[in-house]
């Protein structure tokens, strides 16, 4: 969520009371799970239905609830999430040629995406306009510039009331800012931004993929598939990775988290569960 994207529609953004944290429970697997999209391997795992909620009065986000099942075998997690979507968005940012302006200008399409987030530090919350601090691992899967490399965007979140250096600042509805910053971790990035000076198709992406991606930006293996109205997301990723920018994950503990859901959506306008705790 970069700077410009959180300060869109700041004036609409929707306050919510704090409920009781929904479990989910990270299940013993007694197989491997196949990372494709399908879903074949979960039929025996649990399923919890976890609610989402717009942050915006005018989200144009589908999926009002996230399914999700989990487990952990050998020294991995394990995740599988379904939501609505009746349009798959695997298009971001192209950009379009202005013959007027005789220069290319981006274009409103926006990829699908999901977000998992897990407290590192702090006090984790979904509602960041009432968060204290928190510091959060956040696991960022794209349709577009994550899914083809196999992975979902390995970055943190840092949620402060103090200024924090090149975040972005969003209202308190008691006063007072809320400063954001989501640094990507170390490692070879997945995708770089591109530029044109020339016409060369009337439409030309934003982003290149970078298939050499590595290190810990990469430690979340990911598939997404969509069909018939819904998207199936697997997730898979060491309990420790041995990075100081990953949460470490330990059976028997626990540890708050939230959810959001993109919807070919910009990054003002996503869908978020209230803050989770997930079992081990």
């Amino acid at each position: 969520m970069g700077k410009k994207g959180l300060l869109v529609l700041l004036a609409t953004i929707i306050a919510f009371p704090a409920l009781p944290a929904e479990v989910i429970n990270i299940h013993p697997l007694f197989a491997v799970p196949n990372l494709d999209g399908k879903g074949d391997d979960w039929e025996k795992v649990p399923e919890v239905v976890i609610p989402l909620r717009p942050i915006v009065a005018d989200s144009v986000v589908e999926a009002r609830e996230v399914r999700i099942k989990a487990g952990h075998i050998a020294d991995s997690v394990y995740f599988y999430l379904q939501w609505v979507d009746s349009e798959e968005n695997r298009e971001h940012k192209s950009y379009i040629w202005n013959r007027q302006k005789q220069r290319y200008v981006r274009g409103p399409a926006r990829e699908d995406r999901c977000s998992m987030q897990f407290e590192m530090d702090g006090e984790y919350t979904t509602d960041w306009l009432n968060a204290e601090y928190f510091k959060a691992d956040m696991w960022h899967w794209k349709s577009f510039r994550s899914n083809p490399l196999g992975i979902a965007h390995d970055k943190m979140t840092i949620v402060s009331t103090e200024p924090l250096l090149r975040s972005a600042q969003l209202k308190r509805p008691k006063g007072g800012i809320s400063y954001v910053i989501r640094p990507s971790d170390d490692g070879v990035q997945p995708y770089t931004t591109k530029r044109y000076r020339h016409l060369q198709k009337q439409t030309m992406p934003k982003y290149q993929l970078n298939h050499e991606v590595s290190g810990s930006v990469a430690d979340i293996k990911a598939k997404g598939r969509w069909s018939d109205g819904v998207w199936h997301l697997e997730l898979a990723r060491k309990l420790d990775t041995g990075h100081d920018d990953d949460v470490k994950f330990r059976l028997g503990e626990s540890v708050k988290g939230g959810i959001g859901i993109f919807d070919g959506s910009n990054t003002g306008d996503h869908n978020i569960s209230d803050t989770l705790i997930f079992q081990f």
